[in-house]
Order: structure tokens, then C-alpha cells, then sequence
């Protein structure tokens, strides 16, 4: 009698320290993703949460594969996911920073002629928004 009731207070016992395990991961995540959007919003100006559909009314999904974004599984233009954060150049000839992302989502085919992407004419703040959407997903 005695043993079983040790068995069934270590296996209690184990899957309370799963359980607490489990929950500080997830604080942990929560909080690192909050700090990152903060970090995205903060560098570019931008919401992330006005981006989806600001991409989605503008067809970003026909050309690029999006992280997050229902449909957006375009093969023409790069895969913009968690690897855009690190990325040294964007559109092939621009320094990496959130004004350059801004400007190449905007204006792509007045900084490069001969790209593939569109100028998209959306609003200075619309650009934002997807910049900061596209910085937090690392």
C-alpha cells in the first residue's frame, strides 16, 4: 500500500514539474515575442497588427512566401520570414535598416528600375505597418 502511494506521489510530483516547466516556457516565449513587436513597432513606426491586411489588399501574397499570412505562398519575390531581420541587403541594393525597408515597400522600382517588385504607392504608414509586421517575425 505504502509503495503505491510513494509511486503515485512521484508521478504527481514529476508531472507538477512538467506543468511548471511548461507554463515558464511559454511565459517565456510570450514575453520574447511581445519584446520583439515592441522592438519592430518601436524601429519602424509601424503596428504589426494593421499589416495582415494591408498585404493581403495589396497582393504581397502573389509574389512573396509571408510567415503568418493565410495564402501568401507566392515564388517570384524572396521569402520574407524570421530571415529578414538578418538579411545585410534588401531589393539587391539597399542597406538592411526599418527607413530602407520602408522605402523599398513603397517606391522598389524607383530605387531599382529593373526589380521585379512593384512600386506600390500604399501610404508612408501602411509601409510601416508591414515593415514592423516583417522585422517582428524573427
Amino acid at each position: 500500500m505504502r509503495s503505491g502511494l510513494s509511486k503515485l506521489l512521484a508521478a504527481a510530483s514529476a508531472a507538477l514539474v512538467l506543468l511548471i516547466t511548461v507554463v515558464a516556457g511559454l511565459t517565456w516565449w510570450s514575453d520574447r515575442a511581445a519584446r520583439i513587436r515592441h522592438e519592430a513597432e518601436a524601429s519602424t513606426g509601424g503596428e504589426v497588427a494593421r499589416a495582415l491586411p494591408i498585404m493581403t489588399a495589396n497582393g504581397c501574397s502573389g509574389c512573396h512566401t509571408i510567415t503568418g499570412v493565410p495564402g501568401a505562398q507566392g515564388q517570384v519575390g524572396p521569402r520574407l520570414d524570421a530571415s529578414l531581420a538578418d538579411r545585410v541587403i534588401i531589393g539587391g541594393v539597399l542597406a538592411n535598416n526599418p527607413e530602407n525597408l520602408v522605402r523599398w515597400i513603397r517606391s522598389a522600382r524607383e530605387i531599382n528600375p529593373r526589380t521585379a517588385m512593384p512600386s506600390t504607392g500604399i501610404t508612408e504608414q501602411q509601409a510601416r505597418d508591414i515593415a514592423a509586421y516583417l522585422y517582428a517575425l524573427k
